[in-house]
């Protein structure tokens, strides 16, 4: 359930509750004044009926108001998050491309900083952060553009930003995703992999399913079947000590279920297995 719908459930159900009592508490009152016996109940009746339907109307209204300024609070926190990073990611790109092009320069005359290697590898990891951050913050807004991908393309894209992560790839296929959003499913698998796994390569393989899905076999040589597979991808849980947050895998099998697609992981013979289903783009 999207959460503007969850906002309207919360304040119809306290607007049903409000109404449900004063209606109730309204009953009560004239029920009372027409059984009441003596002027000295009657005012009786008519004090606390009257301080009974006041309280609530007052209790309700202030409830209502809660949730409203609450929800509003909510979508201003949102908007601010992801206006930020939407913000920091830019300058950081912008960085980033600095940084590689100064490393690429390096390289070119012979030479070999492992500082700026560093820093473009810490560059990486933090533009994926950033970018998890990002569809995390717009996860119930953000609208994705579906088009033809190429597979390949993507992974071979992605590969270049792991320097250390032997990426090599058995077939090729053009599927139906957002491109960022793909782009940001891999990174975070190739990311866990590496780091989390302490993965050296990575094999990617393409099988299609049926004529209109595409299955992407993610598997790597690391560590990754030490853990509880059935844990992984849910949201703050660390299986070890050097486990991130989870949010990663987390917005990744959010982003794939958005492109009408599903992530699924399992152990391998080496490492962890990750597939990939999506729609296959028509020929």
């Amino acid at each position: 359930m999207e959460r503007r719908d969850t906002d309207r459930l919360k304040f119809g159900a306290a607007l049903v509750w409000l109404i449900f009592t004063i209606a109730l508490a309204g009953w009560w009152f004239i029920f009372g004044m027409r059984h009441a016996e003596g002027p000295a109940v009657y005012r009786m009746l008519v004090s606390e009926g009257v301080a009974l339907i006041a309280s609530l109307l007052v209790g309700g209204a202030a409830l209502l108001y809660g949730i409203r300024r609450e929800q509003a609070r909510h979508n201003a926190i949102e908007e601010f998050f992801a206006a930020f990073t939407h913000d920091l990611r830019t300058s950081l790109a912008s960085m980033r491309l600095q940084v590689e092009s100064l490393d690429e320069d390096l390289q070119e005359r012979g030479e070999n900083n492992p500082l700026l290697q560093r820093l473009v590898s810490d560059s990486v990891r933090l533009q994926l952060q950033l970018d998890n951050s990002l569809f995390y913050a717009n996860r119930k807004r953000g609208k994705l553009f579906i088009e033809q991908v190429s597979l390949r393309e993507t992974v071979d894209a992605i590969a270049r930003e792991f320097g250390d992560l032997n990426v090599s790839m058995s077939g090729d296929i053009s599927v139906l995703a957002d491109a960022r959003a793909l782009e940001v499913v891999l990174r975070n698998l190739f990311q866990n992999a590496l780091i989390h796994g302490g993965a050296s390569a990575v094999d990617v393989c393409v099988d299609q399913t049926g004529a209109a899905r595409v299955a992407v076999r993610i598997e790597d040589n690391g560590s990754g079947s030490d853990v509880d597979v059935r844990e992984l991808g849910r949201l703050f849980f660390r299986p070890t000590k050097r486990s991130g947050t989870g949010v990663g895998l987390y917005i990744s099998r959010r982003l794939a279920k958005r492109m009408d697609g599903l992530l699924t992981l399992s152990r391998g013979a080496r490492g962890l297995v990750a597939t990939l289903e999506l729609q296959k783009a028509p020929v």
